[in-house]
């Protein structure tokens, strides 16, 4: 069976495991990136361990620089910032996304071109939204949190808050993110990025499993488990209460 070169264009965490899974699969695989992978989203401690999973397994990684992918009469081609041109039998954009609002334009619906909803999910008494689109109001400011399980505490808000009004209960939204990519696992309750070492590190059962715990300036916790066998609802009291709660399984 042949595999195809690749190319992934986007460092985030789709992008992540996409070129991993096509790595496992046999391919050479290139990942642009205008940033070190994965600190957007998860700060640079988390980053480098899924960096340095991905160098080991031979990921050719291109940091720093924008890209655009270009066509020509050979096939398409990923073009950097200085000219340099990519090219590969397969080319994968997982550059992000951004909410398709344009046709709420003239509606005053949007705030600096943001659909903003407040802690029960209104835009306004008779209008709800939830998911992608929606900017929720969190403690770390308001902004879109783009995760499956955001867009589900959302959507019970909203459903509440439409019908209940402020009689519903406010959401006290804190995200809980998953992904696996290049034999990395990681689970995280809490705001990412996270800053910094952190606090608080448990080793796990070999050099790769660790349980590690940061302290955010605005008083809320974030915990992460890599490689590290552990249910949800514990990770999360670790995050909210600290290492002295008992976290061993």
């Amino acid at each position: 069976m042949r595999r195809p070169s690749v190319v992934v264009v986007g460092g985030g965490a789709l992008g992540m495991e996409v070129a991993s899974g096509c790595l496992q699969a046999g391919c050479s695989v290139t990942l642009v990136s205008d940033a070190p992978p994965l600190t957007r989203q998860l700060g640079g401690f988390l980053s480098g361990v899924f960096v340095a999973a991905a160098t080991r397994r031979g990921l050719r990684l291109v940091s720093g620089t924008r890209a655009r992918i270009a066509d020509s009469g050979s096939g398409p081609r990923v073009v950097l910032a200085d000219g340099t041109e990519l090219e590969a039998e397969l080319i994968v954009s997982a550059i992000g996304d951004e909410p398709n609002v344009s046709w709420l334009a003239g509606t005053g619906l949007l705030v600096g071109g943001e659909l903003r909803v407040d802690s029960r999910g209104r835009v306004r008494p008779d209008i709800v939204a939830a998911g992608d689109v929606a900017s929720i109001p969190a403690r770390q400011g308001t902004g879109r949190v783009p995760l499956w399980i955001s867009a589900i505490e959302q959507a019970k808000a909203a459903a509440l808050g439409l019908l209940l009004g402020d009689r519903a209960p406010a959401l006290d939204f804190q995200p809980y993110f998953w992904t696996e990519a290049f034999g990395v696992s990681l689970k995280s309750v809490g705001f990412t990025p996270v800053e910094g070492i952190p606090g608080y590190w448990e080793p796990g059962a070999d050099e790769e499993s660790m349980l590690v715990r940061w302290e955010n300036r605005d008083g809320t916790g974030t915990a992460a488990a890599l490689n590290y066998r552990i249910p949800v609802p514990k990770l999360r009291r670790l995050a909210n209460t600290g290492p002295a709660v008992q976290v061993a399984v």
